[in-house]
C-alpha cells in the first residue's frame, strides 16, 4: 500500500462513502488553510483503491519543527488492526521529512455508554479501539471533562430516525413551555444568507464578551459560510422578534389584566386575593417588558442565531450567539426547535449539539450550557479522547511540558504587572 495525496474528487468520494465527520471533510481543510495550517489530503491506497484517508493539518513550531493534527482522526476501520498499523506506519514515514514532533488525533468514537450523571453503565463500548490505537504506538492522553481539548469530548446526540412527534416527546417540559413563550413573544425564525453573517458576528461578539472567551472574527465566519455553503453544507438560522407587534400585544394583555384586577378589587375573599396577587405579578412583568421596549426602535431585530453544519447524514450545532437583553423571551429555544425539525425533514439521522461538559454534578460555570443542551433529549455521549503519536521524545517533552510552564510564568508576571 502507498500513502499518497488524494485529489478533491477522490477525497470527497471516500469520506462521503464512509460517513466521515465534518471535521474530516475537504471543506474543513480549506478553512484550516485560512487559519494558518498547511493541509494534506492523504489516502492509503491499495493499487487504485482508497482504504483510508486523513485530513492532516501541519502547524509550524519554533526552530523548524512542526506537529500534525488530524481532526477527528483517520477515516478508517479502526477494528482492522493490520490496516490501522499500515496507515500509521506510512504516516510516520511521511512525517519524517517534515521535522514532526508528534501527531495528534481525537476520534469521534464513543468510549462507553453513560447515564445522565456521566456514570458508566451497561451498553456499547469501544475499549478495543482504544487498545488498537495504543498497540500501533499512540499515547492515550488524560481524559478531560470540560473543553480543554481541541474538540469537545462530551456531547449530546439527538437521534432523528423516528417520527417528529417521537423526537419532540423527548424535549423537557421546560423546553416545550419556553418554545411557546417565544412564539407568544412575536418571535419567528428565518434562514439567513451570506449578507446576514455580519449580524451573526455581531451577536457572537456579545456572547464572547458576556462569557469571557474569544471565538473568531467576522472574516472567519464569512469565509466559513462561503466555503460550506457551496455544497449546501451550512445553514444560518436567525431568531427574530417583531418589536412593534410585541409592544402592541403587551399593551393589550396589560389592558385585559387591569380590567380583571379592577373587577376583583372590591371582592374580599381568599381566592380573589390570591388571584389579584397573581395578576399583580403578571402586570409587573408586562410593565417591565414595556419599559425595556420604550426607547427601542419599533422594528424587527435578530436576537438569536445559529450556524449549523450538515455533512453526510449528520448535523452539528457548531456556533451559537444570543442577545441576552431578550433572554426571557427564549427565542433561542424556538431557533433550536426549528433547526432540529428542518434536519429531520431533510433526512438527517443524527443532530449533534457539539459539546458539553463531563461533570454534570459539579459547580462549573458551564452547567447552564449543559442543562440547555440536555433538555432536547439527546444521548449523553463520551468520546475516547485524544491520542499522540510521539516521533521526537525530547522535543515532545519540551513542547508539552517545559513550554507550558514557561508560558504560565510569563502570564503570571504579566498579570502581576497589570495589577
Amino acid at each position: 500500500m502507498q500513502l499518497v495525496e488524494l485529489n478533491e474528487l477522490e477525497y470527497k468520494e471516500f469520506t462521503s462513502k464512509n460517513k466521515a465527520h465534518f471535521l474530516e471533510s475537504y471543506e474543513w481543510g480549506i478553512i484550516s488553510k485560512y487559519r494558518g495550517y498547511k493541509v494534506y489530503y492523504l489516502g492509503l491506497k491499495d493499487k487504485e483503491e482508497v482504504k483510508a484517508s486523513a485530513l492532516v493539518l501541519e502547524k509550524k513550531l519554533l526552530f523548524g519543527y512542526t506537529y500534525f493534527y488530524i481532526p477527528r482522526s483517520f477515516t478508517i476501520n479502526y477494528k482492522d488492526k493490520e490496516l490501522l498499523m499500515e496507515m500509521v506506519s506510512k504516516l510516520k514515514e511521511f512525517a519524517k521529512s517534515k521535522k514532526v514532533i508528534f501527531i495528534r488525533i481525537d476520534p469521534a468514537i464513543k468510549l462507553h455508554t453513560i447515564d445522565e450523571n456521566a456514570n458508566v453503565i451497561d451498553g456499547e463500548n469501544n475499549y478495543d479501539i482504544v487498545d488498537n490505537l495504543k498497540n500501533v504506538g499512540f499515547k492515550h492522553l488524560k481524559l478531560t471533562k470540560y473543553f480543554e481539548t481541541n474538540q469537545p469530548r462530551f456531547t449530546f446526540r439527538i437521534p432523528l430516525k423516528n417520527s417528529l412527534e417521537e423526537i419532540e416527546k423527548r424535549y423537557s417540559s421546560t423546553t416545550k413551555s419556553r418554545i411557546k413563550k417565544a412564539i407568544n413573544s412575536c418571535a419567528f425564525v428565518e434562514i439567513g444568507n451570506k449578507n446576514d453573517v455580519k449580524e451573526f458576528s455581531r451577536l457572537m461578539k456579545l456572547t464572547e464578551k458576556r462569557q469571557d472567551f474569544y471565538s473568531h472574527n467576522s472574516e472567519f465566519f464569512e469565509k466559513f459560510y462561503e466555503v460550506f455553503n457551496k455544497n449546501d453544507m451550512v445553514t444560518l438560522y436567525l431568531g427574530k422578534i417583531d418589536l412593534l407587534k410585541l409592544s402592541e400585544k403587551l399593551e393589550k394583555e396589560k389592558e385585559v389584566l387591569e380590567e380583571e384586577y379592577n373587577a376583583l378589587k372590591d371582592i374580599d375573599s381568599k381566592k380573589n386575593n390570591n388571584k389579584r396577587k397573581e395578576i399583580e405579578k403578571n402586570l409587573i412583568s408586562i410593565k417591565t417588558q414595556l419599559d425595556n421596549l420604550e426607547n427601542k426602535p419599533k422594528k424587527t431585530i435578530v436576537v438569536s442565531s445559529y450556524l449549523i453544519v450538515k455533512y453526510n447524514d449528520m448535523a452539528w450545532a457548531l456556533y451559537a450567539a444570543n442577545d441576552m437583553n431578550y433572554k426571557t423571551l427564549y427565542v433561542n429555544y424556538l431557533v433550536y426547535q426549528t433547526q432540529i425539525k428542518d434536519c429531520f425533514e431533510e433526512g438527517i439521522k443524527v443532530f449533534d449539539v457539539f459539546g458539553t461538559i463531563g461533570d454534570p454534578n459539579g459547580n462549573s460555570s458551564l452547567l447552564g450550557l449543559h442543562d440547555f443542551k440536555k433538555k432536547w433529549g439527546g444521548e449523553y455521549t463520551e468520546f475516547i479522547g485524544e491520542f499522540d503519536l510521539i516521533l521526537n521524545k525530547f522535543m515532545y517533552f519540551i513542547y508539552t511540558k517545559l513550554i507550558p510552564i514557561y508560558h504560565n510564568m510569563v502570564n503570571k508576571k504579566l498579570k502581576k504587572e497589570v495589577k
